[in-house]
């Protein structure tokens, strides 16, 4: 029997919607698509920041290890030092003879200065920071020969050195001194040498390309130290400031000894910051460098070309 419908009411068509009202229709085609372009968006956002913070990085540059907190007194304006360019990674050929004189440079008029190479031996000590803190309130740039276990224990006083346009030099590792009738055993001192040569790359990342035998024996010594690159380093003037007390009034006799210097035209003076108590030498230094500045003189390192 067919269904009548009621009165006033007009039939309405069927729907396919379902119960509950109309619902979102999600198109995940279109999803996956803007995922995958923020996806690509931050990582060059990413990308950018980290090549950023490494160009600042890399040109602020790393510090040293062992540098920080390491106080370095400012020159005197007068006497400003200028850092040495780096040092090439290949030392000059070392000659045959030891070398006992300063490096000869050209002044403006062409002709030699005077010149006169101060040089500093056995440490690292205790007296080598107020060594260096004279040498930058002066403007004067030395040399110094090191000893090899007192170089490895304090790798930033070496840095201190290279930083302030100091030259370093090897002084064997162990600083024995053998007797000047047996010289010096060959596999012994290219042993001392080249420990030595370590500890000063290791600190400081620059080849020595000087040695300086300890007590100035040099038996034996001249073929090793050739065979290790090394120009064998000794002096002109010697203070032996190393036998000197410590007491600043023996101060007046060492600057009296490196006074005889000014009879040369271009004397290397030894002095030592390591190896005991040098109070004296750092009281003398001061006016030793007045002595020569005054007399003219050119103070020079001993890795300056000859």
């Amino acid at each position: 029997m067919a269904s009548t419908p009621l009165a006033g009411r007009t039939p309405k068509p069927a729907s396919s919607a379902p119960a509950g009202g109309p619902r979102l229709r999600v198109r995940w085609d279109r999803v996956s698509v803007l995922v995958a372009l923020l996806a690509v968006l931050a990582t060059v956002i990413i990308h950018a920041g980290v090549v950023a913070v490494r160009d600042i990085l890399g040109t602020t540059g790393p510090t040293p290890a062992g540098t920080q907190g390491a106080a370095v007194p400012a020159a005197s304006p007068q006497h400003q030092p200028q850092p040495k360019p780096e040092a090439g990674p290949v030392c000059p050929r070392p000659g045959r003879d030891v070398i006992r004189t300063a490096p000869v440079i050209n002044g403006q008029a062409g002709g030699p200065e005077r010149t006169v190479a101060l040089t500093f031996d056995d440490g690292p000590g205790p007296s080598t920071s107020e060594v260096l803190d004279v040498l930058q309130q002066n403007g004067v740039q030395a040399t110094f020969f090191v000893v090899g276990e007192k170089a490895a224990a304090e790798p930033a006083m070496l840095q201190r050195m290279v930083a302030a346009g100091h030259v370093l030099g090897d002084h064997t590792w162990s600083h024995h001194i053998p007797s000047a009738k047996a010289g010096w055993n060959a596999r012994t001192l290219t042993r001392e040498i080249q420990h030595t040569r370590r500890a000063i790359v290791k600190a400081t990342g620059r080849e020595p390309c000087l040695f300086r035998p300890p007590g100035g024996i040099v038996k034996g010594a001249q073929k090793v130290s050739r065979a290790a690159g090394l120009s064998v380093i000794l002096w002109s003037v010697d203070t032996r400031d190393w036998a000197a007390p410590a007491n600043k009034k023996f101060a007046a006799v060492i600057q009296k000894r490196a006074a005889t210097g000014l009879e040369q035209e271009h004397p290397v003076i030894l002095f030592h910051d390591g190896g005991g108590n040098r109070t004296a030498t750092v009281a003398a230094l001061a006016g030793i460098i007045n002595d020569y500045r005054s007399h003219g003189y050119r103070f020079v390192t001993l890795d300056e070309p000859r």
